[in-house]
């Protein structure tokens, strides 16, 4: 179908629109996926969509001639996290796709680099979770709250000055920073990771390489779903940023 324009920053693009109305996007590292609340409006922040944003509907309006149009999240990326991210232009097939991600429905796939650690084990990941806001910063650690759970595989390992890997994680839920805390957890934190990363290695890194991110990246989604009369699939894949497939072609 013929996407409805969007003012989608320049750093994205849209990799398709799937009938109803349901836009699946490549976002760039350092995008908000939408405006931070807890920062003031006038901060000029980088967001997926330039237009106003509605925290309660979870949508961005604009008006485009005297029509005002709106795009609704399905769901969220850090904005240093690259890759696939799904929105729509319909209210209600918006929360069937946010139902289905809460129902772990929808499959997702992300590919990181790490440093390597060879004990570490590969498989189902669990951890309960907290979050705690520190000067204003959303942080998640070891809790009693909510498990966050991730089936982790390791791709490849470059050894040599960083020792690094590639690793492919598919979490089965959705809990803030749960990748970037769990890789650190077990002691092979995210390259880039301004949080939860080992910061003398970032730094050797990123000087060495010039690659001054975080290396996570939402590679691949995949969604089978029925709303109302319509039957769609969704498929999509992002292939790995080329500045990050440097270190790992």
């Amino acid at each position: 179908m013929m996407p409805e324009e969007i003012p989608l920053d320049k750093n994205c693009q849209i990799i398709a629109v799937e009938e109803p109305g349901i836009y699946i996007i490549d976002k760039s590292h350092g995008v908000l996926s939408h405006p931070n609340e807890y920062q003031k409006k006038e901060s000029h922040q980088k967001t997926l969509l330039k237009a106003d944003y509605c925290m309660k509907r979870e949508a961005f309006s604009w008006t485009s001639g005297k029509t005002e149009k709106n795009f609704y999240l399905c769901h969220r990326l850090d904005s240093a996290t690259s890759g696939i991210i799904i929105g729509c232009i319909d209210p209600f097939i918006a929360d069937f796709i946010k139902d289905a991600f809460s129902k772990r429905l929808i499959k997702k796939t992300y590919l990181a680099i790490t440093h390597n650690n060879e004990r570490a084990k590969m498989g189902k990941w669990q951890d309960s979770l907290i979050e705690k806001r520190q000067d204003g910063k959303l942080r998640v650690t070891k809790g009693k709250g909510p498990l966050a759970i991730t089936i982790a595989s390791r791709e490849r390992v470059v050894h040599g000055q960083f020792n690094l890997q590639l690793l492919k994680l598919k979490p089965l839920t959705g809990r803030t920073h749960q990748l970037r805390y769990q890789c650190m957890a077990r002691r092979m934190p995210i390259i880039g990771d301004r949080t939860y990363g080992d910061f003398s290695l970032n730094r050797i890194f990123s000087k060495k390489n010039k690659i001054n991110r975080l290396c996570l990246h939402a590679s691949e989604i995949e969604f089978e779903g029925k709303y109302k009369d319509k039957t769609f699939k969704i498929f999509a894949e992002s292939p790995f940023p080329r500045q990050l497939g440097k270190i790992f072609p």
